[in-house]
Parts: C-alpha cells; structure tokens; sequence
C-alpha cells in the first residue's frame, strides 16, 4: 500500500523510504537529499493516501530526514520500499 502511494510521487531529491514498525505503530522514513517544500508537500500527500488505505485503527508516524551523507543501515525488520541508485566511492 505504501509503494501504491508513492507512485507518481517520487522525485530525484528522494534518497530512500523505509517501513518499520514500532511499540506504537508503523514509522515512514522519508530520507531526502534536500529541504524542498515541494517534496516535503510529496511526503505529506504519500502519508494521506496511505492512511486512506488503511482502516481507521492504523497507528502510523513519518519522519523527513535531510542529508546527502552517507544512508543508514537499516536493521532486519526494516522494509526499504524505495531507494535510489546512488555512486559508491
């Protein structure tokens, strides 16, 4: 559902989305190269199609991470659901 919602929406500042769960719920991580309102306006319309998904009992939180150092790396129960093809030095 999640990669549903991204369609359409995704632009070359998008670095990477990862899908995890906490205690409390599904956490988004949008990591994005740039603060550019207009992706951050991406992000929050990707959140409301996904909640729209969803039934009313979904518990979900998003987190916008800027930077273009190097990516995280993520555990074993973190979902990757986009990432762009970046050069490795």
């Amino acid at each position: 559902m999640l990669v549903q919602s991204m369609l359409g929406a995704i632009t070359p500042n998008f670095r990477m989305v990862v899908l995890s769960r906490d205690n409390e719920g599904w956490v988004v991580k949008f990591h994005l190269q740039d603060d550019v309102e207009e992706d951050v306006e991406e992000v929050n319309d990707i959140i409301c199609q996904y909640s729209a998904y969803q039934d009313s009992s979904l518990k979900c939180k998003w987190e916008i991470l800027f930077g273009d150092g190097e990516l995280p790396v993520n555990s074993e129960t973190d979902r990757v659901v986009y990432r762009r093809k970046e050069p490795f030095d």
